[in-house]
């Protein structure tokens, strides 16, 4: 009986627990990767469209990088055209190129609202590269002695010295500061023989030349970089379709590849073409397209028949809880103007109320207005 026992097999809930676990593990491994690409927190996996402009961008760097030439460069297009991304995948490769090889400084100019802010988030950034943030951060009281840390890290050295490259997102709010300082004194900067550096700017401003004054044109090499949203419907799709495709080493290729394949099988669909037709013919803006794909869970609606939803509407009107705007005459009554007559509040507090209120209709109440 003993040996019997001892012979038969293991029970199988220990392999299906386990396997349910991997399984879990996957799914959301798949989410959060979805979720930061379609939050644009991730980068693209391929850029479409915009290969020649993504050449002359990591050409520019690449030199900064490799030769210690110093260099500026304006990339303007409308928001959603793939500027913050094309300037990341440059330097993500630049960072696998060349490890340890270069310093990133990044401003923004809806968060560096005055040269002593971007002054100091300058002094900041570098002396996080070089190891400094200790004893030095607390150095720094004056503005005075921020601005004269950080021309000297600027002019000081030679080709051989780490490079620096600043990011300057918004670059036209950057460019409204009193005196244009900060701007003429990166651009001055560049254009001497001495610290390599580069300077990047981006902007959806397409006069953002007229916004600088002349001291600081004269300083600026001109590079002019422009990206406009997908030029054909083709390009827009395989874009979206990008944004969705899992690539490998994210979960378990036996994950991956069913999810790939329901998604192509997802864009051949009639609606979603209707849907990406609609938005490439409207807008060409991605991000729209995202933020649906994000909410996709919070929309839901049911069709009726004609007669059901007027008869509704007017149980509503019999409640008064919507009541007509003016006097009825002799307008149709599906085209008569109503007003809803509840405060916002007071339907929230209804909803709640109710115990068997379904969490679709929760959610509607408590996050419209």
């Amino acid at each position: 009986m003993t040996k019997r026992v001892a012979d038969d097999p293991p029970d199988g809930s220990d392999s299906s627990t386990k396997r349910q676990c991997t399984n879990n593990d996957n799914l959301n491994r798949i989410k959060s990767h979805l979720k930061a690409r379609l939050s644009e927190r991730s980068l693209p996996t391929r850029l479409v469209g915009v290969q020649n402009e993504y050449d002359r961008l990591y050409q520019l760097l690449c030199q900064t990088v490799s030769k210690g030439e110093s260099n500026s460069c304006l990339m303007i297009g409308n928001r959603g055209t793939g500027k913050t991304a094309m300037v990341g995948m440059a330097l993500d490769k630049l960072s696998r190129q060349f490890p340890d090889g270069f310093a990133t400084v990044r401003l923004n100019g809806l968060i560096e609202t005055t040269d002593r802010i971007a002054l100091g988030e300058i002094s900041r950034q570098l002396m996080v590269a070089q190891g400094k943030v200790h004893e030095q951060l607390r150095a720094f009281n004056t503005f005075a002695e921020s601005f004269e840390y950080t021309l000297s890290l600027l002019k000081q050295g030679d080709k051989t010295t780490l490079p620096i490259v600043f990011i300057l997102e918004e670059f036209d709010l950057l460019a409204q500061h009193p005196k244009q300082t900060l701007l003429y004194n990166l651009f001055d900067a560049t254009q001497s023989a001495q610290n390599p550096m580069a300077v990047i700017g981006l902007t959806c401003r397409i006069d953002t030349m007229n916004l600088l004054e002349k001291r600081v044109r004269s300083r600026f090499s001109h590079r002019q970089i422009y990206l406009f949203p997908p030029a054909t419907f083709g390009d827009f799709v395989d874009i979206a379709r990008e944004s969705l495709t899992v690539p490998p080493g994210v979960a378990d290729q036996e994950f991956v590849d069913p999810f790939n394949q329901a998604v192509v099988a997802l864009f051949e669909d009639s609606s979603m073409n209707t849907l990406l037709r609609r938005i490439f013919d409207i807008t060409k803006d991605l991000r729209m397209f995202f933020k649906i794909c994000v909410r996709g869970m919070g929309f839901g609606m049911k069709l009726y028949k004609r007669p059901v939803a007027l008869k509704a509407f007017e149980s509503l009107q019999s409640f008064e809880l919507v009541c007509p705007v003016d006097q009825i005459g002799k307008c149709p009554k599906e085209y008569r103007m109503a007003k809803l007559m509840l405060e916002h509040a007071q339907i929230i507090e209804a909803v709640l109320k109710y115990q068997d209120c379904p969490t679709n209709l929760i959610k509607w109440a408590t996050n419209a207005g």
